[in-house]
Parts: structure tokens; C-alpha cells; sequence
């Protein structure tokens, strides 16, 4: 078959067109330091980075949920402190006064004194961290206690997501810690029992409320624990779904970086090559010019 002129041209246009689209990629790699650009660019690869980073979009949410629910159980541990505080004053007021050498007015101001422990006890069993009252259950928009230690939120638990399909409650059962409902002790009639046996001076009746007060704060201990082991489950879901992002990020950095030394490399071998192209189209071009001349 004859080489003829316009085969070396449409030949010669290729190869320079092609050694140019190859230089230019290695210039915008080499200067961006970005190997996929566009999706054209790896089809295939820009679906795993898409996936790659909505993991890792996963992954922070279920962090910064996770972190948010620790704090706020954090909170609730520093409030269910201060009641087992106040417990444990009314135990020592309950031995002290349920029993002989104490007078009606000595009595009286103990009742005083256990009136104050109840009343911090709503307060804090009313904390709030935001607009979420911590103890309310699902009903965290309004106090859950009242002034008088009556129970008004619900006796659901707020669930939170620490992995994909795994869920662990964020909240704390207080109807279940202060009130009799399931069974138990109630905390605020018992502290109520309490007060009103000091201020009528019956020795007796105070004492009696030594073991209510006792199951009060084996009560709220549970509840503690219950906290302690929740948060340990958040934290761990933090660390864990941090480095899931992490990791999901590092991939699709993989994916989306270039190596440095790989990008010049190929710069350099990318100019070589235009450089060839035009070089032997030139040559080619020159000896055609000449068969011409013969």
C-alpha cells in the first residue's frame, strides 16, 4: 500500500493530538497534585471515591451524634451526683434524729434542712443541656420533675446510632430510679415521709425511713452505672467511626491524589514524547517536501 501524503498528515495529527492530551494531563496532575479531576478521568474510580467519601460522611455523623449523646450523659452523671449527695445527707439526718437526745426544735430545722435536699434534688434531676432536659425520657422539652418530685416525662428511651444498624439508648430511665413504677422505691415520698415525721418530732417515723433511703440511692447507683456504661459505648463509637472516616478518606485520597514522583516522572516522559511526535512529523514532512523536489 502506497504512504502517501495525507496518511503521513492524519497519521502525524494523531499521534502530536494524543502527545498533547497526554502532556497537558501530566501538567494539570504535576500542578494540582489531583489525579482525578473529572469523572472522565477514572469512571471507576470516581464511583469508589463517591462511596468512599459518603462513609466517611456516615461515619462523622454518627460520631458527632455519639459525642454529643456522652456529653450529655456526662451531664447527667454530674447531676445524678449531686442527688446521691443529697441521699446520702438525708440518711445521716434519718439515723441522727430517728433516734433519742433530739428535741421538736432540733427536729424542726432537720426538716428544714431535708426540704433543701429535695428541692436540689429537682434541680438537678431538671438539668438540661440545650433544649433537652436529660431525665424526661422521649418528652425532653419540659422540666420532667416538679417542684414537689412529681414524675412527668414518659418512659421512653431516646436511641442513638453508635454503627450501622446498632443502636444504644441515650437516656436515662428516671421514672424507673425515682418513682415506684416499676416496683421500686418512690425517692421523693420517701424524702416527703422523711421531712414531715422531723417536723411533727416523731422519732420513730424518721427512722423508719432509713431503709426506703437506702433503696433510694442503690437506686440511683444503677442508674449511674447504666450512665457509666452508655457513655463508654459513645466514646468507643466516636473512636471507632472517627478513624471509619478517617480511613473512608484515606481511600478516596488514594483514589484522587497523585504521587508526586510518579506525576513528574510522567511530565517529563509526556514532553518527551511531544517532543518526539513533532520531531518525526517534522522529519517526515521534510522528506516528502523533498520526493517533491526530485
Amino acid at each position: 500500500m502506497r504512504v502517501t501524503d495525507r496518511m503521513l498528515y492524519d497519521r502525524a495529527t494523531r499521534d502530536g493530538g494524543a502527545a498533547r492530551v497526554r502532556l497537558e494531563r501530566a501538567v494539570g496532575v504535576a500542578s494540582t497534585g489531583a489525579r482525578l479531576i473529572h469523572p472522565g478521568d477514572d469512571p471507576a474510580g470516581a464511583g469508589m471515591v463517591t462511596r468512599h467519601l459518603a462513609a466517611a460522611s456516615r461515619a462523622d455523623a454518627v460520631a458527632g451524634v455519639a459525642a454529643q449523646a456522652s456529653d450529655e450523659l456526662a451531664a447527667a452523671d454530674g447531676a445524678l451526683d449531686a442527688v446521691t449527695s443529697a441521699l446520702a445527707r438525708a440518711r445521716e439526718i434519718a439515723m441522727q434524729f430517728g433516734s433519742a437526745g433530739h428535741d421538736a426544735p432540733a427536729r424542726a430545722t432537720a426538716a428544714a434542712e431535708v426540704g433543701s435536699l429535695l428541692d436540689t434534688m429537682v434541680a438537678a434531676l431538671n438539668t438540661k443541656v440545650g433544649n433537652r432536659y436529660l431525665f424526661a425520657g422521649m418528652n425532653d422539652g419540659a422540666p420532667p420533675f416538679t417542684a414537689a418530685g412529681a414524675y412527668l416525662g414518659d418512659a421512653r428511651e431516646r436511641q442513638v446510632e453508635v454503627a450501622p444498624g446498632v443502636w444504644q439508648a441515650a437516656s436515662l430511665r428516671a421514672d424507673v430510679a425515682f418513682t415506684a413504677a416499676s416496683g421500686g422505691v418512690d425517692v421523693f415520698a420517701t424524702l416527703a415521709t422523711l421531712r414531715a415525721a422531723l417536723a411533727a418530732n416523731d422519732q420513730a417515723g424518721a427512722a423508719a425511713t432509713l431503709t426506703s433511703l437506702a433503696a433510694s440511692t442503690d437506686q440511683v447507683a444503677t442508674l449511674r452505672g447504666q450512665a457509666g456504661i452508655a457513655m463508654s459505648a459513645f466514646d468507643t463509637a466516636v473512636t471507632v467511626n472517627q478513624r471509619a472516616g478517617d480511613d473512608a478518606r484515606s481511600l478516596s485520597a488514594h483514589l484522587t491524589d497523585a504521587d508526586a514522583i510518579q506525576a513528574n516522572t510522567e511530565l517529563a516522559l509526556a514532553q518527551r514524547a511531544l517532543e518526539a511526535s513533532l520531531t518525526a512529523t517534522s522529519k517526515s514532512f521534510k522528506l516528502t517536501l523533498l520526493d517533491y523536489l526530485k
